[in-house]
């Protein structure tokens, strides 16, 4: 790599770093103060809560990873142009596609690095926030996996294939009662259960119940009523725990669910946006060094800033609507997904287009 590619990688690298500690910081300090509470009510010590933080160090990465690299090349960029070194560029016959092209391939690498830590790392270091959580700060177990959601109540165990609280419906339900010393006393399956007058149940259901000699007996049921089960809005971080898969376990899920006939659609737009999302770190490499070069001299610290925050700010919009087209089917999920990539890559790629080289 030439001299002059190498100043440009390692400068927007130095401002890549600060960026990105600055917004993980940013982001632990907001979530230091909603859990102070906790933390200081269960006396949990200081080395145990800078674990608990450091493990949400991967998820919040995978988060800010694009507006911190869009920061990054529009504050570099920007720089060189204030002190005229694109300029100088230019005047040498430098075309700047081939300057910047290894910033382009900096990108591609910054894509597949956070898809690479969202399938191996993140996942693995969620769970062990959710460990934490349920031995200081007593909250409810629950774990994910292809079968749906599996929680522990007053009763017994519960299995959910899919929670929907849109509908305050839990379909695909089984559940064991329980009784001490671990003996299973019945086991509830229904295809749905919905909240009625502020508990759950279930229009129709098999129940097996079991006696002490190991016989089963087997009967049908209607309006059963599921007790133990917290209120729909304590499962509004169950609904989302699926986020937290990686992309082959989300992919296991989905399939789980489409084979036994449930709506899978919602799963799906967040299974293709596990691709669809890190991609995006190139893209805003791609849309920064068109907005940076066209802005020129003009382009400045506050000003990079401001923009990165009016294009992340226009991202998410465009990705908040098409998510919502998709649930609602009226455009296929890959599509819902994808779209706002291929959206800002074809500005990104127009807007370069009119860029002097």
């Amino acid at each position: 790599m030439k001299i002059l590619e190498k100043y440009i990688i390692s400068e927007f690298t130095k401002l890549l770093i600060i960026s990105v500690l600055s917004f993980i910081v940013l982001f632990i300090m907001v979530d230091l103060f909603e859990n102070m509470d906790n933390l200081m009510k269960y006396n949990v010590p200081i080395l145990a809560s800078f674990v608990f933080f450091l493990y949400k160090v991967p998820f919040i990465i995978g988060q800010v990873s694009p507006i911190a690299v869009l920061v990054a090349v529009l504050l570099s960029l920007g720089l060189f142009s204030k002190h005229g070194e694109i300029t100088a560029m230019k005047a040498g016959g430098i075309r700047l596609l081939r300057v910047l092209a290894p910033l382009l391939a900096f990108g591609i690498g910054i894509s597949l690095f956070v898809i690479f830590i969202n399938e191996y790392i993140t996942p693995t270091a969620l769970k062990k926030v959710d460990t934490f959580r349920k031995e200081w700060f007593g909250i409810q177990g629950s774990s994910f996996g292809k079968e749906g959601v599996w929680l522990k109540t007053n009763k017994g165990i519960i299995n959910i294939k899919q929670v929907d609280l849109t509908k305050n419906q839990l379909n695909g339900v089984t559940y064991y009662i329980i009784e001490k010393p671990f003996v299973v006393k019945k086991r509830i399956q229904a295809r749905k259960a919905e909240w009625k007058n502020n508990q759950w149940i279930a229009d129709s259901a098999f129940i097996w119940n079991f006696t002490e000699r190991g016989e089963a007996f087997k009967s049908e049921a209607s309006d059963v009523l599921l007790e133990g089960i917290v209120e729909p809005v304590d499962l509004a971080n169950v609904e989302n725990i699926h986020k937290n898969m990686s992309f082959g376990e989300l992919r296991e899920y989905v399939k789980s669910l489409e084979d036994d006939g449930y709506e899978a659609t919602k799963y799906k737009i967040d299974l293709y946006g596990k691709l669809a999302f890190p991609i995006v770190n190139f893209i805003m490499v791609l849309v920064g060094i068109s907005f940076a070069l066209k802005t020129g001299r003009h382009s400045g610290i506050a000003a990079g800033v401001g923009l990165s925050i009016v294009i992340a700010f226009s991202y998410w919009v465009v990705f908040a609507l098409t998510k919502s087209l998709g649930q609602s089917g009226m455009v296929p999920p890959m599509l819902a997904a994808f779209f706002p990539d291929m959206l800002f890559f074809a500005i990104g790629a127009l807007m370069f287009g009119y860029v002097r080289q």
